[in-house]
């Protein structure tokens, strides 16, 4: 249990971390455009359009809210992630922009409960506890739609797909009773949400937004005990 606390406070101190250097690379963009603004007040206010590169890599990361798996074997898990991403325009209009993009993976860490049944009759015998698995993995199937393309808020919705491969099966509940009890290590995910990404001087952008997020092994377990969470992230882009 000592291991589970240390695991969730360290990953819970790398996402405020992350969001802390976001921040503070969005107040700084802030802030520059500001100086430029009581430089050059013309220039500036005529400015009414952000024109970005079509490539751009960037990080963000995210951590669940409330579980959509409110009750079964898939309720109460757990996920954090650390992502690194790369995007690019494939079509840039005036009032929508298209992009795809592409998640690398390195921090992924799920702590989901455990239910090991190994009596049932008369009295039945259940050990309950949590546990923690750490992965990695790509999410190559992204793709992004901005609404008001050319201005300083956009509006969006965006949606990917990938794989996560973890250091240990999930889930495992196997005991004598049920020794095939055994997930995968290889899952599948798949997101979907939206947010608002915002134009900073210099080609940079802050996005945050919410996703639902799911994790499944597909069947190719012995067991699929899927998890889906409702994720908020925040990160960077910076242009290419």
């Amino acid at each position: 249990m000592n291991l589970v606390a240390a695991s969730r406070s360290i990953t819970l101190w790398f996402i405020i971390l992350i969001f802390s250097f976001t921040f503070a690379q969005a107040q700084n963009s802030t802030d520059g455009a500001d100086e430029e603004s009581e430089k050059k007040p013309d220039a500036v206010s005529q400015q009414t359009e952000f024109v970005e590169k079509r490539s751009e890599i960037g990080y963000w990361g995210g951590f669940p809210t409330v579980h959509k798996d409110l009750v079964g074997a898939s309720a109460g898990g757990n996920l954090f992630i650390g992502a690194l991403r790369y995007s690019r325009t494939l079509r840039d209009g005036e009032s929508v922009k298209f992009k795809y993009f592409l998640d690398a993976i390195p921090a992924a860490v799920l702590n989901y409960p455990t239910e090991r049944v190994f009596q049932t009759t008369p009295v039945p015998v259940v050990d309950r506890a949590r546990k923690t698995v750490y992965g990695s993995g790509f999410a190559p199937g992204g793709l992004q739609m901005n609404f008001r393309s050319r201005k300083k808020f956009q509006p969006y919705l965006a949606g990917s797909l990938g794989f996560l491969y973890f250091t240990k099966v999930i889930v495992d509940n196997r005991t004598p009773l049920n020794p095939r009890a055994t997930g995968a290590k290889l899952n599948y995910t798949a997101e979907l949400g939206g947010g608002l990404e915002i134009k900073l001087q210099n080609q940079k952008s802050f996005f945050f937004g919410y996703k639902y997020y799911h994790i499944s092994n597909l069947y190719t377990g012995n067991i699929n005990i899927g998890f889906n969470t409702n994720m908020i992230y925040a990160g960077m882009n910076f242009g290419l």
